[in-house]
């Protein structure tokens, strides 16, 4: 399906709403394109909220684009523009729908997008009244187009912006999902046990910052009880999942620090959660998010003793024993001093 900005406002949702559901596939960037160029045009204008909820429907696949082909920078400069423009702009609104659950928000917007274009007031429009989402005034309002701009270039170019809710990204939240269902020993279909398990193990031994093998750690721990149950058909995986947790900087049993030992978290028995921590770690934008959820609910281990290196290195070393000791069970011990 292919879109001109000309066209009637539900048939470029369609377009845009067909890129978003299938971010992961090959698509033509003209409609994307076409998009930026029309918001980078008049970055300010009557229509500058079409364009920009046009781009943050797409920008989860432009984020996948090869950095040589210059859609991402295209859209970035216009997505900034509409920014510098608009964000303080005069305005009577106490909130804003950008502040909101955005992942709901996105699977909403083809259909939003053609009553916010057809000209009837809020309280005329019942279909508009009908979806209880606020007013068009506050979704039309240039702070939340400019929020709603500043939200698709965290996804294009995580961390260099601000003044947008914290939020993982759509593919680690798709990553948890399969996680928990690998876990739960009824994976997705299409995804491979033995690639998932060996995939993180390799990544915990290529990790070089701090708080990403943090994450990789809660991780792979969550792994672990998977590989040691008996489950894989053949050592690599867990031979993978070994050579990670071996990698992680080792401390003395006895190695105290200024938590205590009741002050480091405990991994709960859910292995969505366990992941969902593990993979909030990972990422600038879900440690913050870890933050706001546990500054929300005052409950919960702070951010620091997720990251405290005695108890990660008591965590890798608990699931390091655990493996090791199925292995030897299962295959026979592993060879190499690992």
């Amino acid at each position: 399906m292919h879109a001109t900005p000309a066209a009637p406002i539900a048939d470029l949702a369609a377009t845009w709403e067909e890129i978003r559901a299938e971010y992961y596939a090959g698509h033509d960037t003209d409609a994307v394109l076409a998009c930026a160029h029309a918001l980078a045009a008049d970055p300010g204008g009557e229509r500058a909220w079409l364009w920009t909820l046009g781009l943050l429907m797409t920008a989860d696949y432009v984020a996948l684009q090869p950095v040589s082909d210059g859609t991402a920078a295209t859209v970035l400069d216009a997505l900034r523009a509409t920014d510098r423009t608009l964000r303080r702009r005069p305005c009577t609104h106490e909130t804003h729908p950008y502040e909101g659950d955005l992942d709901d928000e996105l699977e909403c917007l083809v259909s939003y997008l053609p009553l916010l274009g057809n000209g009837t007031p809020s309280g005329e429009d019942t279909d508009w009244t009908a979806l209880a989402v606020g007013s068009k005034e506050e979704w039309r309002c240039p702070r939340n187009v400019a929020g709603y701009a500043r939200v698709a270039v965290d996804i294009l170019a995580p961390g260099t912006t601000d003044g947008i809710p914290a939020r993982l990204s759509t593919a680690d939240q798709e990553e948890i999902q399969d996680l928990a269902a690998v876990l739960r020993d009824c994976p997705t279909s299409g995804v491979s046990v033995s690639w998932t398990l060996s995939h993180y193990g390799a990544a915990l031994a290529a990790a070089r910052a701090d708080a990403e093998r943090a994450g990789l750690v809660v991780i792979v721990s969550a792994l672990s009880w998977y590989a040691a149950a008996g489950l894989v058909t053949s050592p690599g995986p867990i031979d993978d999942l070994i050579a990670g947790l071996a990698s992680v900087p080792a401390a003395a049993r006895e190695a105290r620090c200024a938590h205590g030992e009741l002050g480091h978290p405990v991994l709960g028995n859910d292995p969505e959660d366990v992941v969902t921590a593990g993979m909030r770690l990972k990422s600038p934008g879900g440690r913050r998010l870890h933050e706001e959820r546990r500054a929300a609910s005052g409950t919960g281990a702070p951010l620091d003793a997720w990251l405290c290196p005695v108890f990660l290195a008591g965590l890798a070393r608990e699931s390091l024993d655990r493996l090791r000791a199925a292995r030897a069970l299962q295959f026979g011990p592993l060879r190499g001093g690992r």
